[in-house]
């Protein structure tokens, strides 16, 4: 499956027509100092959003503390989590409409995520399963997933359901502002017994039971490069709230924290 992923990803690379990219200052206070981070946080991240022939691809990279460097033990900088997930219109590809009711088009999705842990507990995963592009009133785009979680070091594999959104409101000049963000939760991954023994060793112990986890990181936006230049989306600054529940899975590792944010998009 992840050399079908491998050329799956290549082919919609290959073909890309349209594509948006950003970058992204954060900052928040209060984390959670149990983690491999500081309670001050400083996040940097990298998006880019393209269109191809058939569908969709999304690329993010988040680095961790980018400009500190501590290496541990407690704290661990330059952290990085990230993913690139190409998808692939069932309407597009077959020439027929799969929109029904409030659903637009439906999807084949794929999703390849790595990332450091905190200093010692690297992951990496693979999903495969459905997109729906949902008509939302009031929306630029809603969209709900369904997938198989593929982790390499669990026995069998999981669930996860993911969503993501954007609204705008254009009020004028200096009045536009954009709400946006995504969630993803699991209720169950992998082998129901702890996910396997082979997980809850070493520094996997503390792994919540049935891999279960919730994130959310929505954002409020004010578009304040259009006041100033009259172009829409590229300056933005505003707040992102980042929920996190059994963080990394691992149990009870829970966070709430809002998060000052700067956007450049181009």
């Amino acid at each position: 499956m992840r050399l079908i992923f491998l050329a799956l990803l290549f082919a919609s690379l290959a073909a890309n027509h349209v594509e948006a990219t950003s970058v992204s200052y954060l900052y928040g206070k209060k984390f959670r100092d149990d983690l491999g981070y500081r309670p001050n946080k400083t996040t940097l991240t990298i998006e880019n959003f393209s269109l191809w022939e058939y569908g969709t691809v999304f690329f993010f990279y988040d680095i961790t503390e980018p400009m500190h460097r501590d290496q541990g033990p407690k704290y661990w900088s330059n952290q990085f989590y990230g993913s690139i997930a190409p998808t692939f219109s069932l309407t597009k590809m077959t020439g027929k409409s799969w929109s029904k009711g409030f659903v637009k088009d439906v999807s084949l999705r794929t999703e390849m995520e790595n990332g450091s842990g905190n200093g010692y507990a690297d992951f990496q995963n693979y999903f495969y399963g459905l997109q729906y592009d949902l008509a939302v009133p009031g929306f630029d785009f809603f969209s709900f997933n369904t997938v198989v979680r593929d982790n390499p070091k669990v026995k069998g594999v999981g669930f996860q359901m993911g969503m993501f959104w954007q609204a705008t409101w254009d009020y004028g000049r200096w009045k536009r502002f954009k709400f946006t963000g995504f969630l993803a939760t699991s209720p169950w991954n992998g082998n129901s017994n702890r996910w396997g023994s082979n997980n809850h060793t070493g520094a996997f112990n503390s792994l919540d039971k049935h891999g279960r986890f919730l994130t959310t990181q929505p954002q409020f936006l004010w578009d304040i490069g259009y006041g100033w230049t009259g172009k829409p989306n590229r300056i933005e600054t505003g707040i992102e709230y980042a929920h996190f529940v059994h963080r990394f899975q691992f149990a009870n590792k829970n966070e709430s924290v809002p998060q000052v944010m700067v956007k450049i998009s181009y």
